[in-house]
């Protein structure tokens, strides 16, 4: 695939600019003195740097033409889908990927009865829990005044009245 129009770009003002030495340039970038050499051989030619139109990153795809290419790939043999990825700059891992990503977001169904269950448990779950709640303070008050009426028989006795 190449490299990066915007890497190319740079490295070929750098080398233009004539302030460091090639070799500088290609062990500071990681490129090759010979992939410079061609790239301003090509520069100086056609006077810019030569595009390649299928350099984009399988990334950079709208969502659009991901579903283009999964539509006109999906009826192909293996070979030929794979000529096809080679042709456009992919991979078909990249296909198998934007396969499941289309999956995934047909399935999930926005405002639907589903998410309205899970809102209504949601909700139910909060009151049962609120409930529980207030329930727990309630017996631990009432054991504690248990405890106080025992405590109360010990020290004074049995009532009079009972």
């Amino acid at each position: 695939m190449g490299y990066p129009v915007r890497l190319k770009e740079s490295v070929l003002r750098q080398v233009l600019q004539g302030n460091k030495a090639q070799h500088e340039i290609a062990g500071e970038y990681g490129i090759g003195r010979s992939t410079i050499g061609k790239w301003l051989k090509d520069y100086r030619q056609k006077g810019n740097i030569q595009l390649n139109s299928q350099e984009r990153r399988p990334k950079d795809w709208t969502a659009q033409e991901r579903m283009t290419a999964l539509i006109e790939t999906g009826s192909m043999s293996a070979e030929e889908r794979t000529g096809w990825c080679r042709k456009k700059g992919l991979f078909t891992h990249n296909l198998d990927q934007w396969k499941k990503e289309a999956i995934a977001g047909m399935s999930k169904v926005p405002g639907g009865k589903h998410s309205e269950e899970v809102k209504a448990l949601k909700k139910e779950n909060l009151s049962l829990k609120r409930d529980l709640t207030r329930k727990e303070k309630a017996l631990a008050e009432t054991a504690a005044l248990l405890v106080l009426k025992k405590k109360a028989q010990e020290i004074w006795g049995e009532p009079e009245g009972e």
